[in-house]
């Protein structure tokens, strides 16, 4: 379907001047007409995995296309609008942008209060939306805030507490005294969403906890949020095999991090897995940047097996999910070590080996061919951007004394800058890293 005409035909019907920006952002229509929704909730729906979209993205396509779209939750729609016209690369298109911005903005208001009985579902997938949506834009305080609105609806809806024992809920119940409550799952895919929720929620703050500076909402020590829901399977899994789903599940983070085995080996959990060894190194990092007191050797140690344990067992790259959960281990390893270069011999050393990995990934896929990516992959300082600093770091290290590996520094550079320049057109935190790598680099050429 293609969205420009549609769009464009029906905005020069509410708008007498199609070429001002604004006047465009004050004609949001409070409905659209029904091919045109069909076109923009097509466009997010195609993408929708890269942003943490939980719910049953075929069961969304289908109610859009069929006579009951009028009745879907205004709440999640208007997000998904949103991302459709943000998707879309035709200028005619996104200049409209801010309106629909301000239109489902409007929406979550308040959203918790509706009476459908997946309201809480809803709203907490459009916190999750609207996250990913300013994250991806590098508005970082506003893509806190709904970070931080989407774990506060999963954790009141006891979501962390799905087959806790008996005290706590069992088989989906919740425990009493939360905010939101939601009835007994009615089906074994109803509770596969829900766990499923849970986790995207928990990636979306692991993967940009502490990365402006700010503290993590959840946090794993002895003293930190207790984790009962049960690693996440694929989709299908919940009811075609059930049975992967322990009959009850008790301190799931806690003991991964003891070493406890849980067999646990889906993509969806290996995902989950990598974001709390991410959430983990980067909080080490960020409290000895702050302090400047170093991790207990016990801690590092501890932390530093686990990411190498986990990175050994992920298995090959074939689709752009295990992407981001290869380039999540190597950037933990880079979290957890950068600030200690200068304290330990062996620093240096771990994040060169983690960025040049991430270039081993690089020349084995076909990076033009992955589309739109996970905007986890642009985060401010780790990941690709972390493996740059790396190795502009040891260019400065080693001009003058080593020209091979300075060039062969500068090859690795340019491989992760190209994979970059063919994303930064289509996300603004793409573009914001590129140009800091760039900056980077430049600065070094002149020492």
């Amino acid at each position: 379907m293609s969205l420009g005409p549609l769009l464009s035909h029906f905005y020069l019907q509410q708008t007498s001047d199609t070429s001002s920006t604004q006047a465009a952002a004050n004609s949001m229509p409070t409905e659209l007409p029904f091919i045109v929704l069909q076109a923009l909730v097509h466009n997010f729906l195609h993408n929708a995995s890269c942003f943490g979209f939980f719910l049953d993205t075929q069961a969304f396509h289908d109610a859009v296309t069929s006579s009951h779209a009028r009745e879907l939750p205004p709440v999640l729609m208007n997000v998904m609008y949103l991302f459709g016209v943000h998707l879309s690369k035709d200028e005619r298109i996104t200049k409209y942008e801010p309106a629909f911005l301000a239109h489902a903005l409007r929406s979550t208001a308040g959203s918790l209060s509706g009476t459908h009985p997946r309201t809480i579902l809803h709203s907490l997938q459009a916190s999750v939306l609207l996250a990913y949506y300013f994250i991806r834009n590098a508005r970082f305080l506003e893509g806190r805030y709904h970070t931080s609105a989407a774990v506060s609806i999963a954790l009141s809806a006891g979501l962390h507490r799905i087959r806790a024992p008996q005290e706590g809920g069992s088989n989906g119940t919740l425990p009493l005294g939360q905010v939101h409550t939601l009835p007994p799952p009615k089906s074994p895919a109803e509770e596969g969403e829900r766990i499923s929720a849970f986790w995207n929620v928990l990636n979306l703050n692991n993967c940009w906890a502490g990365t402006d500076g700010s503290p993590s909402n959840v946090g794993y020590g002895e003293s930190g949020l207790k984790i009962d829901t049960p690693w996440p399977l694929e989709r299908s899994d919940y009811v075609e095999r059930p049975h992967l789903l322990p009959l009850q599940s008790s301190a799931t983070v806690a003991k991964f991090l003891a070493d406890v085995p849980d067999g646990a080996a889906s993509d969806a959990a290996l995902y989950a897995k990598a974001s709390v060894l991410f959430e983990e190194a980067t909080r080490i990092g960020t409290r000895y940047r702050a302090n400047g007191i170093p991790p207990s050797d016990e801690e590092f140690s501890a932390l530093d097996q686990k990411i190498d344990a986990l990175t050994a067992t992920l298995p090959p790259i074939q689709s752009k999910y295990m992407l981001v959960v290869h380039t999540l281990c190597h950037g933990a390893v880079i979290q957890l070590h950068r600030p200690l270069t200068s304290e330990r011999t062996t620093s240096r050393a771990k994040q060169l080996v983690a960025a040049r990995a991430m270039v081993d990934i690089l020349k084995k896929i076909d990076v033009p061919r992955l589309g739109l990516i996970d905007p986890v992959l642009a985060v401010r300082l780790p990941l690709w951007t972390s493996a740059c600093l790396v190795f502009i770091s040891d260019i400065i290290a080693l001009r003058g004394r080593n020209p091979g590996m300075v060039k062969a520094l500068t090859d690795s550079l340019g491989v992760v800058i190209a994979a970059m320049q063919i994303f930064a057109p289509y996300c603004r935190l793409m573009t914001a890293q590129l140009e800091a790598v760039r900056e980077a680099y430049a600065n070094a050429a002149k020492d």
